[in-house]
């Protein structure tokens, strides 16, 4: 119906009305019922509150959520903000605060360092943690308490960033008869939260961020009951970086156990148990690598003496798209005025990796300890001395996955669009030959060339948005060399076996690039093979596995639900932004990556970048469903995984929450014969899951 004919009938209806007598009461017709006043946050007050033999000054907030039967109820907490928890200097471990030092808690404190805007400043006094509480929640209450640590590859992030404050969960809780407390924590990132350190010098390491994690936890084992929480029924939660660190957390294998103690209870959403950390030596090798980018940068090796600008200059560097082609590939190795050292190096590099994978999260915390060998001796290390994927969970676990999580490994887009433009440069070099796709050796060998890497970066630097999300849109439309490169470029050039058994599985098998469809379907292979190895077959093993040692309880879960707004966007629009974080947002833009699921955890209307996103009514509807079930006891009572029927908590596609049994078969289908029982389990039997770690 037009507009035009809708306003006309419109106008006859009124004068219909108003010759019967309008709209007069008097026949008896109901008046029209008033719009209710929507409910609105009151404003926020400062209050001081009597925490054991302290006064504290914090915050009386309040916030609108829906009840359980859909209905908006303002709801009152308490927010404790910015509450120092330890101090550190550079390059050494922090040391524990008293509660004694806290009397002003109505801000949220700074930002640890990092190459992205922030909301909060940016210092390196960033050891804060923010508690909220129901009102008037007293010391003897002994409420739960959940502590949640941000992702960010180790690099960014903060336990203020709008998407992870607790106020709207904790304010469910309390209006359902549910209360708890929710903590979030910062702790040091970059090069100042994991740095190489001698360990026959310094026993405790270099990494920084790990122990101001259990500095942070240790300040809520000895004060949160002072809050009105329970110090022995304490859940650590942790999201991407986040759940890698509550991986290692619970390892029993350090000097420093405390799981069990800290903590009783683990959720991990999106960790990579796939993922190799890097090794002693690997770490000592990259902390030359940050001692040369120093020298070329500010003219010293030393980053204790540098400004905190002239340090994230030189992160910024380390973490740049060539620097992290080159140490992935190994073609840093070269150098063309010594090629015996050069081939040393590579033949080194190709013995001692696993796999290259720790390039892609170069400041993701290292393995301290060292084996003893000639001339050296053994280092035992402290806080993190084996590889997570080869220890088992010590306390009830929450472990699971976004079905797009391989999509925002670090790097991992990044280079995937890039292989076309490096095939490109090539071709624009003519070194390939005409209507042959370039191999992935000619592309390492292309990239050995350092005037060739400096072609590559003066494009890169070259590049818009806009050029960006074209390049990512030909970056889905991979030919089947650049797949295969792709493919050996990942796994490593010292896992050739492992990367050829998987490309001659149908699932994985490169397509006929000849066809659009076929390049196409390439690039959708190499995201479902990042995924099924490095996040979905590690924690669909870890499960099985914990469920067959019967020591705790595990509950694997998959998130697989679509939201209707963009929530990985890591920039907002007119901020500076490094090229790598721009790949990854465009690479993450209609997909469930890393990170989707927060919003609903949280019950949060934000995106990654901490703007206001407006969710459908479905979105609403889940958000209120889940973050619910998250912050409860049913999540590890009523869904615990079992090898036997295989049930998976997942969240659908279309917002229903529910187990799925038999859940790889049904959701996993797959083409080859090898494969058809469920791919992971395929995998899994075919012995290629985690098989790396075995070398």
């Amino acid at each position: 119906m037009t507009i035009f004919s809708r306003s006309t009938i419109a106008v006859l209806v009124s004068l219909s009305l108003a010759a019967c007598g309008g709209d007069d009461q008097s026949d008896g017709n109901p008046p029209l019922p008033e719009k209710p006043t929507p409910v609105e946050p009151l404003p926020a007050q400062q209050i001081n509150v009597q925490i054991g033999e302290q006064q504290i000054t914090a915050m009386k907030e309040s916030v609108v959520v829906d009840d359980l039967q859909g209905e908006a109820a303002r709801v009152e907490l308490e927010a404790f903000k910015g509450i120092s928890y330890a101090s550190a200097a550079r390059f050494e471990h922090s040391q524990i605060n008293s509660l004694d030092t806290v009397t002003d808690a109505t801000e949220f404190g700074d930002a640890c360092p990092q190459n992205r805007t922030t909301i909060q400043a940016q210092s390196e006094d960033c050891l804060n943690l923010n508690i909220w509480r129901p009102e008037n929640t007293t010391a003897s209450e002994s409420l739960p308490v959940y502590v949640f640590v941000h992702g960010g590859d180790f690099e960014v992030g903060s336990g203020s960033d709008p998407l992870v404050q607790g106020d709207n969960v904790v304010a469910q809780g309390a209006l359902d008869g549910k209360p708890f407390i929710a903590v979030t924590i910062n702790y040091r990132l970059g090069i100042l939260g994991s740095y190489w350190l001698d360990g026959s010098k310094i026993p405790e390491g270099g990494n920084f961020g790990l122990g101001d994690q259990k500095r942070a936890l240790q300040w809520v084992n000895e004060n949160i009951d002072l809050f009105g929480g329970n110090p022995n029924n304490v859940t650590l939660i942790g999201q991407e970086a986040g759940a890698m660190s509550v991986g290692i957390l619970q390892q029993s294998q350090t000097q420093e156990t405390i799981a069990g103690d800290f903590f009783q209870r683990a959720i991990m959403q999106s960790n990579p148990y796939g993922f190799d950390y890097k090794s002693y030596g690997q770490a000592q090798t990259f902390n030359d690598k940050l001692a040369k980018y120093s020298t070329e940068l500010h003219q010293t090796e030393s980053l204790a003496e540098l400004s905190l600008t002239e340090l994230l200059a030189v992160q910024a560097k380390a973490t740049g798209l060539v620097s992290t082609v080159a140490t992935w590939s190994g073609i840093d190795c070269i150098d063309t005025d010594n090629l015996v050292g050069s081939g040393l190096c590579f033949a080194n590099k190709l013995d001692s990796e696993k796999t290259p994978q720790h390039h892609l999260k170069p400041f993701a915390p290292y393995i301290e300890y060292r084996a003893k060998a000639f001339l050296k001796p053994e280092i035992s290390g402290y806080h993190l001395t084996t590889q997570p994927a080869q220890t088992e969970y010590t306390v009830p676990t929450v472990v699971g996955f976004n079905s797009d999580d391989g999509a925002t490994t670090s790097f991992l887009p990044g280079l995937t669009s890039l292989i076309p433009t490096i095939i490109e440069l090539i071709k624009e070099t003519n070194e390939a030959p005409e209507g042959i796709e370039p191999s992935a050796q000619a592309i390492q060998t292309w990239l050995a060339s350092q005037d060739n890497l400096d072609q590559l970066g003066q494009r890169l630097l070259q590049l818009t948005p806009e050029q960006v999300t074209a390049q990512m849109d030909l970056g889905d439309m991979l030919p089947g060399s650049a797949y295969e490169a792709i493919v050996k470029f990942f796994f490593g050039l010292g896992n050739g076996e492992l990367a050829n058994q998987l490309l001659v599985l149908t699932d994985y098998a490169p397509n006929d690039e000849s066809e659009l469809s076929g390049a196409t379907a390439n690039m959708a292979q190499f995201r479902q093979l990042a995924n099924d190895m490095l996040f979905s077959g590690p924690a669909h093993v870890k499960a099985k596995q914990t469920s067959d040692n019967g020591l705790v309880a595990a509950t694997l879960y998959q998130f697989d639900y679509k939201p209707s707004f963009n929530s990985w966007t890591v920039y907002n629009e007119g901020e500076s932004i490094y090229p790598g974080d721009l790949f990854k947002s465009v690479s993450c833009m209609g997909k469930i990556c890393s990170g989707a699921e927060l919003p609903f955890i949280f019950n949060k209307p934000y995106n990654l970048a901490g703007s206001h996103v407006k969710p459908s009514s479905k979105d609403q509807q889940l958000m209120n469903t889940l973050s619910r079930i998250w912050f409860s006891d049913e999540l590890f009572a009523d869904y615990q995984y079992d090898t036997a029927t295989d049930k998976v908590l997942t969240i659908k596609v279309d917002a229903q929450i529910t187990p799925i049994t038999d859940w790889d078969a049904q959701q996993n289908n797959a083409q080859d014969p090898e494969l058809r029982g469920g791919r992971l389990s395929g995998l899994e039997d075919l012995g290629l899951i985690m098989s790396y770690f075995d070398k």
